[in-house]
């Protein structure tokens, strides 16, 4: 898999999907983010969409999810947890950046003794708590946009309590698809690319996570599972080795454990695929990086300067050029290790 893989496309996902692979639940069944930050999101959406819902509009909208280029890495702080099992999902997370093309890292603080989230302290764009039911993350800078300080952005439920089982390869898998979703990554079986929803078996689906101890309604089904709508940011082929596509039990799916989508047990490791595509959304060619991003902030405020122009903007209540482009970032060089 080579960049040249990697087609850029500007009309985009639709964006309420990418609402749901940000903060509905789990499709494991385990728990899923609070429904408060849903609700800012789905807000958020439909401000977006009132300034203009076109396709083209929903293609730039989709964008704003990637760090801006102000950032050369991500202040990481937990919420709990200890020294060792802190510096443990550190060590894990830090795969991700510990590449020479991959120009966004993941700063931790001290490599023994991992930034613990304090009051008044400077901000931290990932925020890992362990007390939460499942695991999940926001989607990249909605981690700022739409949680504060003072909430967590990441769940890993439980795993500050057993050393010993962050050095299990599923476990280890679970951490890596969780900051993938923290840097910008959706689901592997929602991408166009992939044949799973016409191989989804969708009776069995919504009969079962429409019970118990999920509930969940046809909405939360489709947000989870169904293929997203438009064209995405950014389209490779399918990789069924991806660390960010699910294990589903064979039921899932009309072939059973033929279906190509299907895979025995999840993803652990970055695949090349994986690589290919964060390197490409977080180039170490800065300059790469602000053309990019300056390109996606010129499309989108000749939205939001028309919208502005005809009034659609006096009902926003967040200032959306400042939320996703406006950002200080964090200097490479930033020393603070508290």
């Amino acid at each position: 898999m080579t960049a040249s893989n990697i087609t850029i496309l500007l009309t985009g996902v639709a964006f309420s999907a990418m609402i749901g692979a940000a903060s509905a639940h789990d499709p494991s069944g385990k728990g899923g983010v609070p429904q408060a930050y849903t609700k800012r999101m789905v807000e958020g959406v439909k401000a977006l969409d009132k300034m203009d819902n076109s396709d083209e509009a929903k293609g730039i909208y989709s964008r704003v999810v990637q760090w801006p280029p102000a950032y050369a890495k991500l202040r990481v702080c937990f919420m709990g947890g200890n020294n060792e099992s802190n510096a443990k999902v550190a060590q894990i997370a830090n795969r991700w950046s510990d590449d020479q093309g991959m120009g966004l890292k993941l700063d931790f603080g001290k490599a023994e003794k991992p930034r613990m989230c304090k009051p008044g302290a400077r901000e931290s764009q990932i925020r890992v708590s362990y007390d939460k039911p499942g695991y999940w993350s926001m989607l990249g800078q909605y981690s700022v946009v739409y949680t504060a300080q003072e909430e967590p952005s990441m769940n890993l439920d439980g795993m500050d309590k057993n050393l010993a089982a962050l050095d299990h390869p599923e476990i280890q898998g679970v951490i890596l698809h969780e900051f993938g979703h923290a840097m910008g990554f959706l689901h592997e079986h929602q991408s166009q690319a992939s044949t799973c929803g016409n191989e989804f078996n969708w009776e069995f689906i919504t009969n079962y996570l429409k019970g118990a101890p999920n509930n969940w309604d046809d909405e939360t089904i489709k947000f989870n599972l169904a293929p997203l709508a438009g064209e995405d940011l950014m389209l490779t082929d399918f990789d069924a080795k991806s660390v960010m596509l699910y294990s589903f039990p064979p039921e899932y799916y009309l072939n059973g454990d033929k279906s190509t989508c299907f895979i025995p047990k999840s993803n652990d490791g970055i695949s090349e695929t994986d690589r290919v595509t964060i390197n490409y959304m977080y180039p170490a060619d800065a300059s790469a990086r602000v053309k990019n991003f300056e390109q996606s902030k010129a499309q989108f405020m000749a939205i939001w300067d028309k919208a502005k122009a005809e009034g659609t903007t006096k009902s926003v209540s967040l200032n959306f050029p400042d939320a996703f482009f406006g950002a200080k970032g964090v200097a490479a060089d930033a020393t603070d290790e508290e």
